[in-house]
């Protein structure tokens, strides 16, 4: 399953395009006998989990440096492979964490998930969290406050 939008508290588990075996969770866990699972204590326990790890570490350096390993990877061996990086996604007009496909050049395209409206709304109030954030940091540098 992929998380999108801004890692940590407005980040957004999307649910509707999570798949199990390449089908879909609601469909895999029917069949497997079971519809039952705490999306929320999840999505709560994937927002904590950095938090925990730096309480007890310290740091997650290893967890990072393995994924920047893999997107140096992917770019260097232009492997065309998909990874969930933050990158500019004009309809929100800012970056955000969204799959892509990683090549030689970078971002070679974003992969579209389709989103329930619920969480399109989130990753939208996600997007203006963050543009809005990102506007008073260049305010505060005009005015030099750096």
């Amino acid at each position: 399953m992929y998380v999108v939008g801004v890692h940590g508290e407005c980040q957004v588990p999307a649910w509707s395009a999570a798949t199990i075996g390449g089908v879909g969770i609601d469909q895999a866990l029917a069949e497997a006998g079971t519809t039952e699972i705490d999306r929320k204590k999840l999505a709560d326990e994937c927002k904590r989990r950095t938090h925990e790890i730096r309480r007890e570490k310290g740091a997650t350096p290893f967890g990072t440096g393995a994924i920047l390993a893999s997107i140096c990877a992917s770019v260097l061996l232009d492997r065309r492979n998909v990874r969930p990086v933050s990158h500019f996604q004009p309809e929100h007009g800012c970056c955000l964490s969204a799959p892509a496909v990683l090549g030689r050049g970078g971002i070679v395209k974003t992969i579209p998930l389709p989103l329930a409206e619920e969480e399109q709304k989130v990753v939208a109030e996600s997007a203006a969290r963050v543009k809005r954030e990102v506007d008073e940091l260049l305010e505060q540098c005009k005015a030099g406050a750096w």
